[in-house]
């Protein structure tokens, strides 16, 4: 089982508008998205105590985004294609799903977000 919630815009209150999955163990970090062969709809993965992530395997592109210890959004990687290693220098956690899946608001550096636990653990 895999504890999940939302981000959310840490001025405006609005919803990203994705399920997130918190990626808190050494499998569940190893495999991420790995055995997707598509990006799910709706739905991200946050890595806590993550300064880089891999591609390697993927059947896709991933957006990838680098947050600090206080959830402000340090750096953006609209598209990053199979085969790579990203490291970001200077965050505490990383936040990703793929590179086409849509969020209901921007997200953009410097911007502080918020993130709520949901209620209840998920499968994925």
């Amino acid at each position: 089982m895999v504890k999940h919630g939302r981000f959310y815009d840490g001025v405006t209150g609005q919803c990203l508008g994705v399920d997130v999955k918190v990626m808190r163990y050494f499998p569940q970090r190893l495999v991420g998205m790995l055995y997707l062969t598509q990006p799910l709809a709706a739905v991200a993965f946050w890595f806590p105590r993550c300064r880089a992530v891999h591609t390697w395997g993927m059947h896709f592109a991933i957006r990838v985004i680098g947050l600090d210890a206080q959830h402000k959004v340090v750096a953006i990687l609209p598209r990053v294609p199979p085969g790579q290693v990203v490291r970001i220098a200077g965050v505490d956690s990383i936040f990703e799903c793929g590179a086409d899946v849509p969020f209901s608001c921007a997200i953009k550096v410097g911007q502080q977000l918020q993130f709520r636990w949901s209620d209840h653990a998920c499968e994925i």
